[in-house]
């Protein structure tokens, strides 16, 4: 059986989405002042779910559909999967800034963390020859800020403030 990147792709997403939803499970929900389904666990679980059913459609669409070759697209050998990285160096550099997002909100906070993940991730995504780290920083900078105040001044979510306080 031959496995496609979206195959791979779709077991690494489900697998990830299945811990997001099962750690989903121990978020508080705090009751308003009236009964709606829109808790505090709503969102993560619809996310978490999204990303469940997409990484199943990722696994389902890989198998319907057929290589030329049944080894052509697993790397065998250490220059195969030196090839794969570098193929797919976006995706092994997103995981890995999320992973590294994800240790420092508790200690930096949501506004910094966010302003340095949007940062990296714009220099991430953008060819190396149009890579500007200035703007990429003001940008960071700026919807950090905003989705902090829309989130913490307009919807009243708390949000990690981090060792500085914000």
């Amino acid at each position: 059986m031959s496995f496609s990147r979206d195959r791979i792709t779709g077991i690494v997403l489900s697998a990830f989405s299945l811990l997001y939803l099962f750690f989903s499970k121990d978020i508080k929900v705090f009751k308003g002042s009236g009964a709606t389904p829109l808790t505090s666990a709503f969102m993560p679980r619809f996310w978490g779910t999204c990303l469940l059913i997409l990484g199943l459609l990722l696994i389902f669409r890989g198998g319907f559909r057929r290589t030329d070759d049944g080894k052509a697209d697993r790397p065998s050998t250490l220059a195969g999967q030196k090839k794969w990285l570098s193929d797919n160096r976006e995706v092994v550099l997103t995981f890995v800034l999320i992973g590294v997002y994800s240790a420092f909100l508790p200690f930096l906070g949501f506004t910094i963390s966010s302003a340095l993940f949007i940062f990296g991730q714009i220099l991430i995504l953008t060819p190396p020859g149009k890579r500007r780290p200035g703007t990429a920083l003001l940008v960071g900078i700026f919807f950090a800020v905003l989705i902090d105040s829309v989130f913490v001044k307009l919807i009243g979510v708390l949000l990690p403030k981090g060792i500085l306080g914000f």
